[in-house]
């Protein structure tokens, strides 16, 4: 069952968030090319009037900023896709909508569950989007003369032919690799769940303005998340001896900082079952629909 609850939640954030991605990698295109030829008309002389030199600084300033301005909306698709994930889920649990949701057969954790993992895999797919569309950006549109900027291939073959190999003298690359995706994962999935916890207490807490409510909520939340996160960190960074560690060579601060990352996964995952348990506590016994 929670398969058919993914897929339909799945296609109904598809409605909005695939044409956004499209839009992504478009926009990223056009800022490619308008940057490309914002750098090509500074290089060229023009011999001519004061009419051409007018017209080629018109349409630099012109490329300049509407490749800004894209390069804004890009970075910015994260926080609309999340806002629409957030949207798709106050719709299906608090709103009207939300009769429905609960008629159904199914158990209020495999509800949160079908939110949660489709809300991280379409903020996942944003972010391999917007790197994409950046990386294609950094190659072809930071160019002079040519169409490949050689010197950001070079920067990445130097670090997989370089620098990776004497990282790898220091600390293990897979090890370390496995972790980044690890808690990276975990920590999204935390945030997630966070947001949507703010969502569900600001629809219990208030009946008009639900939206600004869960806003407030997710303030305090954050900051009551922000106090203990760095409490826990502190203990655990002297719990491993910090005080009388000594740090003298690279394969110590390596270890060192592997397992400070490691413990910041088990804090994530922590905060996740915690969110999640009572988010589902809430909607079983508490719920409150507009």
């Amino acid at each position: 069952m929670l398969g058919k609850l993914m897929k339909h939640d799945f296609r109904a954030l598809s409605r909005t968030l695939f044409p956004l991605q499209i839009g992504i990698l478009g926009g990223g295109l056009v800022a490619t090319l308008l940057t490309a030829l914002t750098i090509r008309l500074g290089d060229a002389s023009w011999a001519g009037t004061n009419g051409s030199t007018m017209l080629k600084g018109l349409i630099m300033a012109i490329s300049a900023t509407m490749s800004v301005l894209i390069g804004v909306a890009i970075m910015a698709s994260l926080f609309v896709t999340l806002i629409l994930i957030c949207y798709h889920f106050y719709r299906s649990f608090l709103s009207d909508e939300g009769y429905l949701t609960f008629t159904l057969p199914v158990s209020t954790s495999n509800l949160l569950w079908s939110k949660l993992l489709t809300g991280m895999f379409w903020t996942l797919i944003n972010c391999v989007v917007v790197a994409v569309t950046l990386l294609i950006f950094s190659v072809f549109g930071t160019t002079t003369n040519t169409l490949i900027n050689m010197e950001v291939l070079n920067a990445f073959k130097m670090f997989f032919t370089v620098l990776l190999p004497e990282a790898a003298e220091y600390v293990s690359i897979p090890l370390v690799i496995v972790e980044i995706v690890v808690v990276a994962i975990i920590g999204l999935a935390a945030q997630i769940l966070q947001i949507y916890f703010a969502i569900i207490v600001g629809g219990q807490v208030a009946k008009k303005h639900r939206i600004l409510a869960a806003i407030g909520m997710y303030l305090l939340i954050n900051m009551g998340v922000g106090i203990i996160s760095s409490v826990f960190m502190s203990l655990v960074t002297f719990g491993e001896g910090v005080s009388n560690l000594v740090l003298n060579s690279a394969q110590e601060i390596g270890a060192f900082m592997t397992t400070i990352f490691g413990w910041y996964g088990v804090l994530y995952a922590g905060l996740g079952v915690l969110f999640f348990l009572v988010s589902r506590s809430i909607l079983k016994k508490n719920l409150n629909l507009q």
